[in-house]
């Protein structure tokens, strides 16, 4: 009888799961198309003149701050990044997710750009970063951990691996001077405001936690949009209805309904 109700539990929280699920691909699916718009539409400001509000930037990225290292990899340094840690075969997954991001500077060679300073805070921007800027590697659970990464793991607190669990070690990453597209919200710097002359300008999300950054160009980004919204909405319908048709049925709204 227990039995029986959790799995009854379970089939109604996964079907609920599955229209948020749903729900969600179809708004990301507008999300992408709307930053395909911005990408061909929006003129990319120079960092010496761009305007308060949503905007699209593109630059240099210089360090504003000491760049931590990071901590396995064999990469000293980051402007930005983002690390990741999973179990593969492991009901129960030992998982750290971490991004580490302050504020860097955007720079475009340009006269008059000493006038005007640039800083990103990529803390809630989306990365999309390119497969130069990944870096991954899954340990076995029968192979032993290079130092770096017993040292993460042991710094963590991550579980044994035993004999039954493969772990995979990941980040993405934004180097120094690597060139960037940035949408976001320009808003005064107030960090900088009293320490430097001339305009100072934050770069974030918006208030709806939108915007991106990205080392790809503008045509890559583009194409990559190009179906976005079509693949990403067909998927969320399907998932949705299908998810929506069987809570009602489980939980006998439908029976009801149909019955009435």
């Amino acid at each position: 009888m227990l039995g029986g109700l959790i799995v009854y539990a379970a089939l109604v929280i996964g079907s609920a799961g599955l229209v948020v699920s749903g729900l969600s691909s179809v708004q990301s699916g507008f999300d992408r198309y709307e930053e395909r718009t911005v990408i061909a539409d929006r003129p990319t400001s120079a960092p010496d003149s761009i305007a308060l509000g949503k905007t699209a930037i593109a630059g240099t990225a210089r360090p504003d701050h000491r760049l931590d290292r990071l901590p396995f990899g064999g990469r000293e340094r980051a402007l930005v990044y983002e690390l990741s840690v999973d179990d593969t075969n492991k009901i129960e997954p030992a998982h750290v997710d971490r991004r580490v991001a302050p504020p860097f500077v955007l720079e475009r060679d340009t006269e008059g750009v000493d006038d005007y300073h640039v800083r990103v805070d990529a803390s809630s921007l989306r990365l999309d970063l390119s497969d130069s800027r990944r870096w991954s590697v899954e340990i076995a659970s029968h192979e032993h951990l290079p130092p770096d990464l017993a040292d993460f793991a042991a710094a963590n607190d991550l579980p044994n691996q035993g004999m039954d669990r493969d772990r995979e070690f990941a980040y993405e990453y934004l180097a120094p001077d690597d060139e960037v597209f940035v949408y976001g919200r320009a808003v005064p710097d107030a960090e900088r405001a009293d320490s430097r002359e001339g305009k100072t300008v934050l770069v974030t999300a918006d208030e709806n936690g939108n915007g991106f950054l990205s080392d790809k160009s503008p045509d890559t980004l583009l194409e990559e949009r190009r179906r976005a919204l079509t693949r990403h909405a067909s998927l969320g319908v399907v998932k949705a209805t299908i998810g929506l048709a069987a809570f009602l049925w489980l939980t006998g709204i439908a029976q009801f309904v149909l019955g009435a």
